[in-house]
């Protein structure tokens, strides 16, 4: 091995997280009312958890991207199986609910809630 060349390492366990994305998610959850708290280490599911004082709401949201057009749930769910399924184990009440945020290319944030049963989209829009 020559001396200006590094070691090969192992590839990390984690996924890429797309956090350029996840800080266009907090920009839009700020401006509704939320606060916001980015997770510092990758998780199945949460990468956000987002909170109004006015509301009392606690949201948790997996941010994803893709270039591919998303027309709805089951689009999603051909894509992140995984992640759906990781949000739906996530106990919930009333006041808490976990939201799967899809980024496509061309500026377009569809977002789903996700329940134990499956997913619904509650909003489409171009950021």
């Amino acid at each position: 091995m020559r001396t200006h060349e590094r070691p090969r390492t192992t590839p990390s366990p984690y996924r890429q997280r797309g956090r350029a994305v996840e800080v266009l998610a907090c920009h839009i959850l700020r401006r509704n009312g939320y606060d916001v708290l980015r997770t510092m280490r990758y998780t199945p599911a949460v990468h956000l958890v987002a909170w109004r004082d006015k509301i009392p709401r606690l949201l948790f949201v997996q941010v994803r991207r893709t270039r591919q057009k998303i027309t709805g749930p089951a689009d999603v769910f051909s894509l992140w199986a995984g992640d759906v399924r990781a949000l739906q184990k996530i106990s919930r009440h009333d006041m808490l609910s976990a939201e799967l945020w899809v980024h496509v290319w061309a500026g377009d944030w569809h977002i789903f809630e996700v329940h134990p049963g499956g997913i619904t989209e509650v909003e489409s829009h171009v950021d």
